[in-house]
């Protein structure tokens, strides 16, 4: 009897351990499908529509967390990762699609999509070469309502030819000219390529021409111009002031009561110190100016000898007309 007590207490035991080793098994599966489940988790960016949203996901695919952040999503449109796989830190871009008329042996019709060149379309839509081509540039740049002719090719020769390199013409800014001073630094030449170009026809008709390469003879050389960009200012006993041109001109002197005598410009105005005669060709009426050694001045004057660079100054007296004679000098054409 007592050996018989002492074997029910040992299965007791035993029982007891096995469960209590399941329970820990359990928990231990548990804790790992929790930490596992908190590891798996992941910041992505949804950029949609132009809006940026981040959310905190546990799901793998980019349709499902699309479809958690209540995003819809048409047949055509395309989803882009900026990884290879979904993962930590990934931005799932949404590229919806767009109506583009593509015309294809005379029937139009309207398609969805998210190609963003001409060739792109024709290959999608299953009009591929050799057998057709888009009329337009095939790297032609898609956005809504674009239209693409794609045409079928029934035959195609390869032309080589030459043709001349237009000369191209930069213009570098230089701050120690003025604004509006330009200065030719090297004159350009044109160049010469040789151009191998494919030729598309349709039932004998010429439908389309398409570079395949083209190689340089002679090498074309740029014009290069100076241009200024440094503000165009001049100090005058008023401050500093703004100048659009400078003219080098022969410079005179006439007085109130020269011509007529009545001393009434060509404008109207009184004859006066500051009052310059100019050739309206070269300097608008009206223009205002600044002279070194004589002052601010406006134009609003003319004379039958004030052609071209000429500019005739009013003197206050004969004796200062006199001693400035004919000189050349700098005018500021004032903004």
């Amino acid at each position: 009897m007592t050996k018989y007590l002492v074997i029910q207490k040992s299965n007791i035991v035993t029982l007891a351990k096995r469960h209590m080793f399941l329970v820990l098994i359990l928990l231990a599966i548990v804790f790992v499908s929790v930490s596992g489940f908190a590891w798996n988790e992941k910041t992505v960016t949804l950029n949609v529509d132009g809006q940026t949203q981040i959310v905190k996901t546990h799901l793998n695919s980019a349709e499902g967390i699309l479809r958690d952040a209540k995003i819809s999503l048409n047949p055509k449109d395309a989803i882009l990762l900026s990884t290879a796989s979904l993962e930590n830190g990934t931005v799932v871009t949404v590229v919806r699609a767009f109506p583009v008329k593509v015309t294809v042996d005379g029937q139009a019709k309207t398609v969805m999509t998210v190609q963003t060149t001409a060739q792109g379309l024709a290959d999608e839509l299953g009009y591929k070469a050799p057998n057709y081509v888009p009329l337009e540039d095939g790297n032609t740049h898609l956005t809504s309502n674009s239209e693409v002719t794609i045409a079928r090719v029934t035959s195609r020769s390869v032309k080589n030819y030459e043709r001349p390199v237009e000369v191209q013409v930069i213009r570098e800014r230089d701050d120690t000219m003025a604004i509006g001073q330009e200065e030719l630094v090297q004159e350009g030449t044109a160049g010469v390529e040789s151009v191998e170009e494919e030729v598309f026809y349709q039932d004998g008709k010429e439908i389309k021409r398409q570079i395949l390469n083209h190689n340089e003879i002679k090498k074309m050389v740029p014009t290069i111009i100076k241009v200024g960009t440094r503000e165009a200012v001049v100090e005058t006993s008023r401050g500093t002031v703004r100048y659009r041109e400078v003219l080098t001109m022969e410079a005179s002197a006439y007085l109130p009561t020269d011509g007529d005598g009545r001393g009434i410009t060509a404008t109207g105005m009184v004859a006066r110190r500051g009052v310059v005669a100019v050739d309206p060709d070269v300097i608008p009426l009206g223009s205002r100016l600044y002279i070194p050694g004589y002052g601010m001045a406006i134009a609003a004057d003319t004379g039958g000898a004030i052609l071209g660079n000429r500019i005739d100054l009013l003197m206050d007296t004969y004796s200062e007309a006199m001693e400035f004679g004919r000189q050349s000098i700098e005018v500021y054409i004032l903004k």
